[in-house]
């Protein structure tokens, strides 16, 4: 695997396989314009016909796609920004060579048809999973700028870039931290903990308070968990897991103040299912999610939703394309 992809792709789970021209970043270059009376409110990342990640944009039940970005580099991992005005995303654009091992992998913000695009970190090291605070005010990504050789740790920043600040520091055994998330209430981050890049079940979710003390740990390491995104009353976490070997992911709640009551809400494995990157809807009546699934007439890769509980699981589109990393703005 190229530098290239795994930068935006180390964190995806096995479902995947895996101020210079920015113009060709967002909407300067794009070919599709939002198409009349078409509010978007689901954002998600898909590959090209030439394998590279681009951002789109859809109504929620995925029709009116419109791709955000495009070019020879990965842009995904887009969030809506609280009161949907904006979306942050992760790209390599500004990477002069994204085939070799120096990566490079920026933060950027743009409007919702894709234009308006800022970079908002400097080019240097590899910055990613960006998240909006919930008054909008502030970025957590992960970034390895503090500890280089890939060693991301969890960082926030003003929304325009500005007041860079370390919140976590990684122990010896630890390879990065990544995938932050805001609680509700603003006054805590979920994160994922790596301790191997190799093995995904080798990861364990982590909080923090936003000055960097109160570090919890959640998940056993054994567990294999990751990409967490909090229920809006911030009682729950809803995260993947990849608890047996050779499984291809679960979706897990927790209780987000202490890691109890760990519950599998799609039961892959003896099917031989998969699913991943897991966020909940604004009024916490759905879980939207990736799904690997054959039955009731489905079948394939794509974003599909289910209720907290697990029931009522099917795909969004009676055609689904391998949609990944998915967010919405506003509830189903």
């Amino acid at each position: 695997m190229s530098s290239r992809r795994a930068v935006l792709s180390l964190t995806v789970t096995t479902l995947v396989l895996a101020a210079t021209a920015l113009a060709s970043c967002g909407g300067g270059s794009q070919q599709t314009k939002n198409p009349a009376n078409s509010t978007p409110s689901m954002v998600f990342m898909k590959e090209d016909s030439d394998g590279f990640w681009q951002t789109w944009v859809a109504n929620k039940d995925l029709s009116n796609q419109v791709k955000l970005t495009n070019g020879s580099a990965d842009s995904g991992w887009a969030v809506w920004k609280p009161g949907g005005d904006k979306l942050a995303f992760e790209s390599n654009h500004t990477d002069p060579d994204p085939d070799d091992a120096d990566a490079i992998n920026d933060i950027f913000t743009m409007n919702p048809d894709g234009s308006g695009v800022v970079k908002l970190t400097h080019s240097d090291d590899v910055s990613d999973t960006p998240d909006w605070s919930p008054d909008g005010s502030r970025i957590a990504f992960g970034s390895d700028r503090d500890d280089g050789a890939w060693r991301r740790e969890i960082h926030v920043m003003n929304a325009d870039g500005t007041n860079v600040r370390r919140l976590t520091t990684l122990p010896e055994k630890a390879v990065l931290d990544s995938q932050p998330r805001f609680s509700p209430d603003g006054g805590r981050l979920v994160f994922t903990r790596f301790i191997s890049e190799d093995h995904p079940e080798e990861s364990a979710l982590f909080t923090v308070r936003l000055d960097g003390g109160g570090l919890e740990q959640l998940t056993p390491w054994g567990m294999g968990a990751g990409d967490a995104d909090w229920s809006p009353d911030g009682k729950k976490l809803a995260f993947e897991a990849f608890p047996e070997y050779g499984s291809y992911g679960d979706i897990f709640t927790i209780d987000a103040d202490d890691g109890q009551q760990p519950t599998n809400l799609t039961h892959n494995f003896s099917r031989g299912f998969g699913s991943s990157d897991p966020v909940w809807s604004a009024d916490g009546t759905k879980i939207l999610f990736v799904s690997d699934h054959t039955f009731s007439g489905e079948s394939g890769i794509g974003l599909a939703t289910m209720n907290p509980d697990g029931t009522d699981r099917h795909h969004i589109s009676s055609n689904p394309e391998d949609e990944h990393q998915p967010d919405w703005e506003t509830a189903p």
